[in-house]
């Protein structure tokens, strides 16, 4: 059995993910996830999109001790995209240097019993995949 986390706020085409985000009309603050209400001014006026699927490491660290669902080492990410910022999964064994391009896609961050947990990763974009 699959799981996926934080489905509901993915956008899948085939291989290629995307973000469901908000970005508030009166302000133009951009909210992963997505909200109704925008925190920076209150304003109720938002627009639902979503992102591309690339962006930049802004910050990692490698996870050697971890909560039970997940398999240690892992890295996690603060990933840039299109204007918000997401704590992610990463598909490597490695922190990625800070501000190294990064492709969202989807796999397997853990189990729990006979349920894949899936989620949202950050795959490094090396020269053979730009």
């Amino acid at each position: 059995m699959r799981k996926t986390i934080g489905g509901d706020w993915i956008a899948q085409d085939g291989e290629a993910i995307a973000l469901r985000i908000s970005v508030c009309r009166n302000c133009a603050a951009r909210w992963y996830p997505p909200r109704k209400i925008c925190s920076t001014c209150a304003s109720n006026d938002l627009e639902q999109t979503v992102t591309g699927d690339r962006g930049v490491a802004y910050a990692s660290t490698v996870v050697r001790v971890g909560a039970a669902p997940f398999r240690v080492p892992y890295v996690l990410s603060y990933v840039d995209i299109d204007g918000v910022r997401l704590l992610t999964h990463f598909d490597g064994d490695q922190a990625p240097p800070s501000d190294s391009p990064v492709r969202l896609t989807i796999g397997q961050i853990g189990s729990e019993g006979q349920t894949d947990l899936w989620s949202h990763l950050a795959t490094p974009i090396t020269e053979d995949t730009r």
